[in-house]
């Protein structure tokens, strides 16, 4: 298990009674780690690999000995380690070819691990820095599983999309910790900059039950880079040809021999004012983003701590293009939206491993925040104030043999909402207290991971989370995975929604006859690795059905000017394919191709049938080239994403003329990204293009000339409304 970075981890080597630990992390000559590199004692038995952040533990000999590391396609490496030394951090270089050796699992910037028994892909920093990763919403671009869609024509807020559903079915995690929920959650994606990223894992389907019984469609977890592992000083600079500005700073340093600390700063503006499709509003906000995380860790052989800070300031500003001409116009005269999010966060993790007992750990995370925030769009208010406390106390060991692990806890969520629309209140409070219990059985072909939740919610009362995870190995180059279980959440109606207040429509809800949303997900992964002409290759197909028992559904069809929230009576489901091939042909080079169906379907009120589901593309595609010469000084990488039709909301009483660009099915598209990047020493530059072929959507919203009339809508967003753009940044270190 690893619950927690440094704290709560996979011990993958046994521990005798009376031995310590070794912790160590492996990466290569440009400072990226190595996941799956090998590690053991010369003349041993005894060896482990590295996990998804290059991290390893190995129990310490007695004596002097030899580390042997080796990584397929590098040199062998030899280290020798005194006794007293319980930390190692190696670096491997000088490429090799290796003809004779055959690799069971080819593991690329983006890959899906054959060794996990969750149907896992795992997104590397070294794939963050193919396309310009500003923050986590971008970070996505170039990932088959993860489409990222925007909400609406004027305040550019994004949202990620998972199996054929909105990413509020998915769980977003920050290294093991539910982040961003309730009124964080519409720009949570921008909250998390792409340097401070170290990589990222997503689980699809059911997942593990110890982060709570939220997911439906899966989960997201970031791991941010570690003060003693990220460089002592690094600065990210970054510019657009559309007004947008970033930089990024870390500073870090190791004091002694456990203590680590690490500040990570932030700083984006968009200033950018224009109106290419000439509709009288600006086609993208005017922001200011200050993000600021201070990291401390305490690691020795048995325990581990850390304890972070991170507090944010985020300002926006949108709406007709006449509003940043007269700052002084009066309320009604013209159409503004001004949006302020301020939030402090603070965090950490507890751990333990230090039991007789081998393959056997403790672990305590926690967190707290206070989100504060202040929208105005038009005449409409949403203000709103969040206190949030989490916990997860955890325990994990095994039965008779370590091929029979279990994983034990207890969680507690509480949030405390002031909540305000207008005039309405919306306020309340959620607490959430949980225990789990979680079997893992690894043996020769066959993984099992079978979990259980029982969470009383205040609101809701009692309910159970039951998920199953299988694996079948047929050999070590081909896996079958299949996945069922159970997912529920609390809707939150406003800030999930926030996308609608870009529009004239009526909020229509009682909130006190609200169900709690509740789905079940079932799926099958395919996956296998080959030689295609000699070259690794690998192929991917994904089957998903989210079923839900009950969904608040978001209804903005049934009604002219209003939208409607009530819970579902009648079918809500999504069916989800996906087929996915990779191949480096030669070498420094790679492609992969990616077809996506997803079939999604709700039931309005007093409907007999399900429809598609609105601004929902049913087919996408997505092609990615990469090219590294054999020096790695350049990095050549384009993507081409297709996306498919999508239907337009029901239109009822709106005059023709109004409508007439948002009728049937938006039309398919293509867009097209490249960037080249090339390495120095301690410096890199990078340079690329979005949206080459400057496709847009050049009508936006309905009614743009009378924002305050009834008809005025700005979510009948389907694709691109910037057009082509060009960016260039620089990452320079001190190792």
């Amino acid at each position: 298990m690893r619950a927690l970075t440094l704290s709560i981890c996979l011990i993958f080597s046994f521990l005798s009674q009376a031995q310590k630990q070794l912790y160590g992390n492996v990466f290569n000559e440009s400072g990226e780690t190595l996941i799956g590199a090998t590690v053991g004692w010369e003349g041993t038995t005894i060896g482990t690999v590295t996990d998804e952040n290059g991290d390893f533990w190995l129990e310490k000999m007695p004596d002097t000995a030899n580390l042997v590391i080796q990584y397929v396609g590098f040199n062998p490496v030899t280290i020798q380690m005194f006794p007293h030394e319980d930390t190692a951090l190696i670096k491997i270089e000088g490429v090799t070819e290796l003809q004779t050796v055959t690799v069971s699992e080819h593991r690329g910037d983006t890959y899906t691990s054959t060794l996990s028994t969750l149907n896992m892909e795992q997104i590397t920093s070294c794939e963050l820095k193919k396309a310009a990763c500003c923050n986590l919403s971008e970070s996505f671009e170039t990932n088959g599983s993860v489409d990222v869609m925007r909400q609406d024509a004027v305040t550019s807020t994004s949202e990620i999309q998972m199996l054929g559903l909105r990413g509020i079915y998915s769980q977003l995690l920050m290294e093991k910790r539910p982040v961003y929920t309730g009124l964080g959650s519409p720009l949570a994606l921008e909250y998390i900059p792409g340097t401070w990223v170290e990589g990222i894992q997503v689980s699809k389907g059911t997942s593990t039950v110890q982060n709570g019984p939220q997911a439906i469609t899966g989960q997201i977890n970031t791991e941010l880079v570690k003060p003693w592992k990220d460089k002592p000083l690094f600065v990210n600079l970054f510019g657009s040809t559309i007004g947008r500005g970033e930089i990024n700073l870390h500073a870090n340093k190791k004091v002694g021999e456990h203590f680590s600390t690490g500040l990570l700063l932030h700083g984006s503006s968009t200033q950018g004012e224009f109106d290419r499709n000439e509709d009288g509003f600006i086609d993208q906000p005017k922001k200011t983003s200050l993000i600021a995380l201070w990291r401390n860790y305490w690691v020795e052989d048995n325990f581990s701590t850390q304890f972070n800070v991170q507090v944010l300031d985020d300002e926006r500003r949108s709406g007709q293009l006449a509003a940043f001409d007269d700052e002084d116009d009066l309320p009604g005269s013209v159409y503004k939206i001004d949006q302020r999010n301020r939030r402090v966060d603070v965090f950490g993790k507890f751990g333990y491993v230090g039991f007789m007992k081998p393959e056997t750990s403790a672990g305590f995370i926690y967190g707290g925040s206070l989100h504060d925030m202040k929208n105005n769009f038009g005449n409409t208010r949403y203000n709103g104030q969040q206190r949030n406390f989490y916990a997860n106390l955890m325990y994990a060991s095994f039965i008779g043999t370590t091929d029979h692990k279990f994983n034990v806890g207890a969680s507690f969520q509480h949030d405390d909402y002031d909540e305000f629309l207008n005039d309405a209140d919306f306020s309340r409070v959620e607490t959430m207290p949980g225990v789990y219990g979680e079997y893992v059985y690894t043996r020769d072909k066959f993984g099992i991971i079978a979990g259980l939740r029982f969470d009383h919610h205040n609101l809701f009362g009692g309910f159970a989370t039951p998920r199953l995870n299988l694996k079948y190995n047929f050999n070590g180059n081909t896996i079958l995975r299949m996945s069922g279980g159970r997912g529920v959440r609390t809707a939150q109606i406003l800030s999930e929604n926030m996308a609608v207040m870009a529009s004239n429509r009526q909020f229509v809800v009682d909130q006190s006859q609200l169900d709690i949303e509740d789905a079940w997900n079932v799926g099958l992964n395919f996956t296998k690795t080959f030689k295609l002409g000699g070259k690794s290759a690998s192929f991917l197909a994904d089957l998903y059905r989210t079923e839900f028992v009950n969904q608040v559904v978001m209804d903005m069809e049934s009604q002219h000017g209003k939208v409607l929230f009530y819970n579902l009576d009648g079918k809500s489901f999504s069916n989800s394919l996906l087929l996915l091939g990779t191949w480096a042909p030669f070498k420094g080079f790679d492609m992969k191709l990616a077809y996506k169906l997803n079939d999604v379907q709700v039931t309005y009120l007093g409907a007999n049938d399900a429809i598609q589901r609105p601004m929902t593309a049913r087919h996408r595609g997505l092609l990615t080239l990469n090219y590294k010469t054999p020096n790695g000084k350049w990095m050549f990488n384009s993507y081409t994403q297709l996306v498919g039709k999508q239907r337009f909301a029901h239109s009822h009483n709106v005059p023709s003329e109004l409508i007439a660009d948002f009728t049937g099915e938006s039309p398919a598209y293509v867009m097209v990204n490249a960037q080249v990047s090339r390495n120095f020493k301690n410096i890199e530059f990078y340079l690329g293009g979005e949206n080459l072929t400057d496709y847009r959507q050049e009508a936006a919203i309905v009614d743009a000339l009378n924002p305050f009339g009834a008809y005025f809508d700005a979510m009948q967003v389907w694709g691109p409304l910037v057009g082509a753009r060009g960016y260039a940044g620089i990452r320079w270190w001190i190792d």
